[in-house]
């Protein structure tokens, strides 16, 4: 995954987000929707997001929103956190999920740096 990430393009995943955009919002103090605004989330907490009712299954992760959280959760949200109400199934292509992954960076104020 740092290889793909290094080369996302953060438009490319704002493309791919396009499917996230009916229960998430993206904008900085955008409201929740079914899911949590995605503003400032990358390295943020899990279930951390002010205002959500998160899953007990993402509520009992540890951890924060790193790269590889975020690309196991996207890979298969079921998987990563069995019992969370995200119903989607996930994004199978590495490189989508690298492009996504980017566009969410692109959205955090003081992202983590990527990984090497």
């Amino acid at each position: 995954m740092p290889a793909l990430l290094a080369e996302a393009k953060p438009e490319e995943g704002k493309t791919v987000a396009k499917k996230c955009a009916s229960c998430h919002t993206f904008d900085p103090g955008a409201p929740n929707r079914v899911g949590p605004n995605l503003a400032d989330m990358v390295g943020a907490d899990i279930a951390a997001k002010p205002g959500f009712a998160y899953s007990e299954a993402l509520t009992a992760k540890p951890g924060n929103w790193s790269y590889e959280n975020l690309d196991a959760f996207l890979t298969k949200p079921a998987g990563f956190a069995p019992g969370t109400k995200m119903t989607f199934a996930g994004v199978p292509a590495a490189a989508d999920r690298a492009a996504l992954i980017a566009y969410l960076r692109s959205l955090t104020s003081n992202p983590p740096p990527l990984p090497r």
